[in-house]
């Protein structure tokens, strides 16, 4: 892999992540505007316009070899640095508090009654998937500027999955902006889809964290904004802040990471959306090393089927459960 100065790094990592939530906020309205709804504040985008004015002239300075960042420093320096840190810090208080608009969404008993709760929750999937995006597509504009292009590829990789999910985010958008009543089947459908949406917030908030304190000695459980109280069951289990801060948000306890960590899986977000598909780390791991993801997973484990034997049959082309063929007692 192709070396890039530590400072370059540092400044792409920064920026990418910032850029992207800049970009969210600014597509947020855009939904808001689809859904023909009204949850967001007076103004609320003239702080995310100048912001991204201000990242894409760090961008390209950083493209004319001038990263707005040194890892040689303490604290930072510069106005461009101080000023980007500013930028973060708004960032990371306007996710918390759409984290927490959703979670309110989802906690409605009867979603199909609440039209602004339904649109509010898809605008936030939407989000999710307009951040993703952006922020691959940064990463990989800039490591190719960089000529840096083994790096790029690793952001490349991950973009049609990306794409694919902003696909899905537009066409949630455009069933919930009609004026016609809700399926409460459907409504359903998308509290779950959105289930995920304030956990995935919160790790973009603890992501933030981590690059506000860049400089810090030590990222520690006080930097990570966990209490000593909850704090402590991790710190028994010697989980290092940053990691523990991941886990944290999407709600995983200690004894839940360990779990999770025995079979090979250390990524929260990928043990959350096993978890939501009512997978245990033990089954969840046979499905993931069969390369199946959870929402198919769920509908051949449903049905009756090991990873294996769900893998045999889709090798065939059988892709629906229902149509595998089984044995005389009915069983796959």
């Amino acid at each position: 892999m192709a070396t890039l100065h530590k400072d370059f790094s540092l400044t792409i990592e920064f920026l990418a992540f910032l850029r992207a939530g800049l970009f969210s906020q600014v597509m947020l309205e855009n939904s808001e505007s689809r859904l023909r709804a009204a949850f967001l504040p007076p103004g609320y985008i003239e702080t995310p316009h100048k912001g991204l004015d201000r990242v894409d002239a760090w961008m390209k300075e950083l493209e004319d070899g001038l990263p707005i960042f040194s890892t040689s420093w303490t604290t930072p320096e510069t106005f461009d640095a101080i000023s980007a840190m500013g930028f973060l810090k708004e960032l990371k208080r306007d996710v918390l508090q759409f984290a927490q608009l959703v979670e309110n969404a989802l906690r409605v008993p009867d979603l199909v009654d609440d039209r602004a709760s339904v649109k509010l929750l898809a605008a936030g999937i939407h989000r999710s998937a307009t951040a993703r995006l952006a922020y691959l597509e940064t990463l990989n504009h800039a490591f190719m500027s960089l000529k840096v292009p083994d790096r790029a590829q690793v952001a490349a990789a991950e973009l049609p999955d990306a794409q694919a999910f902003l696909q899905t985010a537009n066409a949630i958008i455009d069933i919930f902006a009609q004026d016609t009543p809700y399926e409460p089947a459907l409504c359903e459908r998308l509290r779950i889809e959105a289930s995920l949406v304030p956990s995935d917030m919160r790790a973009h908030a603890h992501d933030a964290r981590i690059l506000l304190n860049v400089y810090a000695q030590q990222f520690d459980y006080e930097l990570a904004e966990i209490s000593q109280a909850e704090a402590r069951p991790w710190l028994d289990m010697k989980v290092p802040a940053v990691a523990a801060g991941y886990w944290h948000a999407y709600k995983f306890t200690p004894e839940d990471y360990v779990r999770w960590a025995s079979v090979g899986i250390r990524g929260a977000p990928l043990a959350a959306y096993w978890r939501r598909a009512r997978f245990d780390p033990e089954n969840a791991v046979e499905w993931i090393q069969k390369g199946i993801p959870p929402i198919v997973a769920m509908e051949w484990a449903r049905a009756g089927f090991d990873a294996g034997r769900a893998v045999a049959m889709m090798q065939r082309g059988v892709l629906d459960p229902t149509k595998a063929p089984r044995n005389r007692d009915g069983e796959p």
